[in-house]
């Protein structure tokens, strides 16, 4: 910053919050991909994304990991697109499990039964989220780091779950932002392509348009929620693709290099206080059977050493990611004793910012953050 005067460049490095206003992060966030009707057509999520990526966007598909084993899929489809969309840059978050309860049958919520008024046990929410885990990293090789509730419906225990297993990021359709150390909600604002039709198409895009300002002066983000893409008539006329290109023109137009287009994960690591440096739960049922350690150095360049202690051995798969989730580097996989290791993470070639290492041991998972400056 050479010829600035330093008190521009003081303000600049403790108070980044004051240029915020410049930046205004935008999340499309849809949920629940893909239906269990096997009749509506047609069934892919690309039309969609063609929409959004060739207008800058980035979508975050709330994907029930279910949906895997469901005979809908079985022809692949969905993994070959879901891994497609994961190399484009858009992210993937953990919609549930089932999206049914085990309690009532509904299919309106999961993780509390609201029929019965009745909350899930740790272990039951634990086991929901972990079968989910275990099938993307079966069919994806990825592991999400937002999660989105079932209905919207979640209790303190389910965030308990949520920072036992890794996630970092949550999004439902409160006010509330900090749901802990380490769990920070990025809340929807609103879904305009619910019942799409001709006759309310341009009120809707006026109310969107409008709503949007608001948010980015109010709140200083928006997250547009879609929703059952497959079984809405919308999608299959070809109204909300043209709708969604339309909002998205405007916003362009309008706001230019001032909107952001970000994944759920980056938004709120953008918006959260000391987005780098989360702190990992310590209450004794957190790390049972292994403990993580923050690496060291961190910031780092261009390498950093990651540590582990196994107090109860078992098989240990330690990989690095990046801020959507997508794999970068496994470091270790492999049963392992009792002890303490360590490994080292060479950032070269990578670009600077910040990068997600895992650990799972035995069907839990811990995560932390790391930053990579150059």
């Amino acid at each position: 910053m050479k010829g600035y005067p330093l008190l521009f460049v003081l303000l600049f490095l403790a108070v980044p919050q004051i240029f915020a206003q410049d930046s205004y992060p935008f999340v499309i966030r849809v949920d629940d991909i893909l239906s269990r009707n096997t009749t509506i057509l047609p069934r892919s999520i690309t039309p969609l994304e063609d929409t959004v990526s060739a207008r800058g966007g980035v979508i975050t598909w709330g994907v029930m990991p279910h949906r895997f084993l469901e005979s809908a899929n079985n022809d692949g489809v969905l993994v070959n697109e879901l891994k497609a969309s994961l190399e484009q840059g858009h992210e993937i978050s953990q919609h549930g499990y089932i999206h049914i309860c085990q309690l009532c049958n509904l299919s309106s919520h999961e993780m509390y039964c609201t029929t019965y008024n009745s909350a899930f046990s740790y272990n039951q929410q634990l086991q929901l989220v972990q079968d989910g885990l275990d099938l993307f990293d079966e069919y994806l090789d990825h592991a999400p780091t937002s999660f989105i509730p079932p209905g919207h419906i979640w209790d303190g225990t389910t965030i308990d779950v949520l920072e036992n297993t890794g996630f970092t990021t949550f999004s439902d359709a409160s006010n509330d932002t900090s749901l802990s150390e380490s769990v920070f909600n990025l809340p929807i604002v609103n879904e305009y392509t619910w019942a799409l039709t001709e006759q309310d198409y341009n009120r809707n895009l006026t109310d969107a348009l409008i709503d949007i300002r608001s948010s980015f002066e109010e709140q200083g983000y928006y997250a547009l929620m879609l929703h059952d893409p497959f079984i809405r008539s919308g999608y299959n006329n070809g109204i909300v693709l043209r709708w969604m290109g339309e909002l998205l023109d405007s916003l362009n137009t309008e706001f230019g290099d001032r909107i952001d287009y970000m994944g759920l994960t980056e938004a709120a690591d953008f918006i959260r206080p000391n987005s780098v440096s989360v702190e990992l739960d310590t209450r004794p049922f957190s790390v049972p059977s292994f403990a993580l350690h923050p690496n060291y150095p961190n910031p780092f360049n261009p390498t950093t050493t990651l540590s582990f202690t196994i107090h109860k051995p078992g098989e240990a798969k330690l990989t690095v990611f990046d801020v959507s989730g997508r794999p970068i580097r496994v470091l270790v996989d492999d049963e392992m004793a009792s002890g303490t290791y360590s490994v080292t993470f060479d950032g070269s070639g990578l670009a600077s910012g910040a990068y997600l290492y895992s650990l799972r041991v035995n069907g839990l998972r811990q995560t932390g953050r790391m930053l990579l400056v150059k």
